[in-house]
């Protein structure tokens, strides 16, 4: 029997949330592009609060270098589809939800019924894919519906979302328009101080300089922990709430909307809102190169392998 607002599994909902928001969430479907770190953590709570239809995108499959963070990356796991492992994960909570999976991920060809029906898309595609996100924002403006954008970083999480009718669009977040042709905007790839308005003044500034590959080195895989992804899930899942249950009259807070960005630091344990721009990146960068300079942060490192794999490049 489909699940309903009297369902046993829901009740401790009650006292936080109304039936009439429990309702809400039942009957919305939310597409999900990208079930990797943040994606899957992401989509397991909403199935959890009660979203019992979901569209999945992704292309790829578990490798061991997911388990670090990833709650379905596990030795069993390893080298199957990430979707179709979300897709069992969410059927073992509810039975009766519905999962349709697109496994070749988001393209043009497919962007229309991957959000078809959707109250909300998440977009957790890779950051180095700008093109992706700027298709789903694109689609999701056609649909009148939010794009939400979560991602973490060290020992943090930021969220954002784009109104379909604002003209802070994922485009001008990523430094594009909203008629750069995609090829374009794969060309030009992504700019960290654009999308990054919080730079953690704990960071070990060698990171970013690996990730972006300097001095022609091939770049190295951007680093990504389990604290930072649980830190997403959670501050993502609140936002989806406000989102999900916006028809519902209950005094509820807007959701954080672009060109604003929540952050949220376990690590600092503060929690702001700031402006996206080069601005904000700029300014955390300076601190944390402050503190890198008089000794004060600690130090990150990448494997022996990871480090004679770039000084070979």
């Amino acid at each position: 029997m489909a699940k309903t607002i009297t369902s046993p599994e829901f009740s401790r909902n009650y006292g936080f949330w109304s039936e009439d928001e429990q309702r809400a969430l039942v009957e919305s479907r939310v597409a999900i592009a990208g079930v990797g770190g943040d994606g899957f953590q992401l989509g397991l709570k909403l199935a959890r609060m009660g979203v019992s239809k979901f569209s999945i995108a992704d292309p790829e499959v578990f490798e061991p270098e997911n388990v670090n963070r990833v709650e379905g990356a596990t030795a069993s796991s390893v080298g199957r589809d990430k979707a179709d492992v979300f897709r069992e994960r969410v059927l073992d909570i509810n039975p009766d939800a519905e999962v349709e999976t697109f496994l070749s991920g988001v393209t043009p060809d497919n962007v229309e019924p991957f959000m078809q029906g959707a109250s909300l898309v998440l977009d957790e595609s890779e950051l180095t894919r700008p093109e992706i996100g700027t298709l789903i924002a694109r689609r999701a403006r056609l649909q009148g519906i939010p794009d939400l954008l979560v991602m973490n970083i060290g020992f943090a999480a930021q969220v954002t979302s784009f109104a379909p009718t604002s003209t802070w669009t994922f485009e001008r977040f990523m430094g594009f328009t909203p008629e750069t042709p995609l090829a374009e905007i794969a060309e030009a790839g992504v700019d960290l101080s654009r999308c990054l308005p919080y730079i953690p003044p704990y960071t070990d500034l060698r990171s970013l300089q690996a990730v972006q590959g300097e001095d022609g080195a091939e770049p190295a895989s951007l680093p990504s922990i389990s604290i930072g992804v649980d830190l997403a899930s959670a501050i993502g899942s609140a936002q989806a709430f406000l989102h999900l249950t916006s028809g519902v009259s209950n005094r509820r807070r807007s959701p954080v909307w672009a060109p604003r960005v929540a952050v949220t630091d376990a690590y600092s344990l503060r929690t702001r809102t700031l402006r996206a721009g080069r601005a904000s990146h700029v300014g955390h960068l300076l601190v944390a190169a402050a503190r890198d300079k008089l000794g004060k942060n600690p130090q990150g490192s990448y494997t022996h392998a990871d480090i004679a794999r770039r000084r070979s490049a």
